[in-house]
Order: structure tokens, then sequence, then C-alpha cells
């Protein structure tokens, strides 16, 4: 009998133990949206929303931008003309690609 109860106990505390080493995290991102632009980027400028343009420094055929999620006015000029004008929505962890000609 002591035996028995003896076993019973080392089953249960292998179990318990089992159960504490198995311990899950969670994963939080950051809340983060991305705007690719693609084509002719050389001598280009970006605006968003109402902040100023920005040269685009480093023309590329694959051009990514970071964001908050919601709704923003992607402008992009080159020489004083309006290439790109565009109300776009942005969910998280999502990326909007516009080409630029």
């Amino acid at each position: 009998m002591k035996k028995l109860i003896l076993g019973i106990v080392i089953v249960l505390l292998m179990f318990l133990a089992g159960c504490a080493a198995n311990q899950q995290g969670v994963v939080q991102y950051e809340e983060a949206a991305y705007l690719k632009l693609t084509g002719n980027l050389e001598n280009a400028y970006l605006a968003i929303d109402d902040n100023p343009p920005v040269l685009i420094e480093e023309p590329q055929d694959n051009f990514v931008y970071q964001l908050t999620p919601g709704t923003h006015i992607i402008t992009v000029t080159r020489d004083g003309k309006l290439l790109v004008k565009r109300e776009l929505y942005f969910d998280d962890q999502i990326t909007r690609e516009v080409e630029v000609k």
C-alpha cells in the first residue's frame, strides 16, 4: 500500500513539474504600418499628411517607410510637379505599395 501511495505521489510530482516547465510568453508587436514606393524615385520628394516634403535620399527600386496605422495622405513630387497624391488607409503590420512614374 505504501508503494502504491509513493508511486502516485511521484507521478503527480512529475506531472506538476512538466506543467510548470511549459510556460509560454506573449509576443506584442509595435503598432506600425509600411509604405513601399516603387518606380522612378530619382530626385523625388515624399510628404505624408501635413508634414513638409523630404527628399528620398537613396532612391532604390523599393523604398519602405514606416508610419502609424490609420488614414494618411501620400504626396510624391519631383521638380515641383505632382506625381502621386493618394489618401490611403494603412492597417497594422500591413505594407501598402505605391508606384511612382
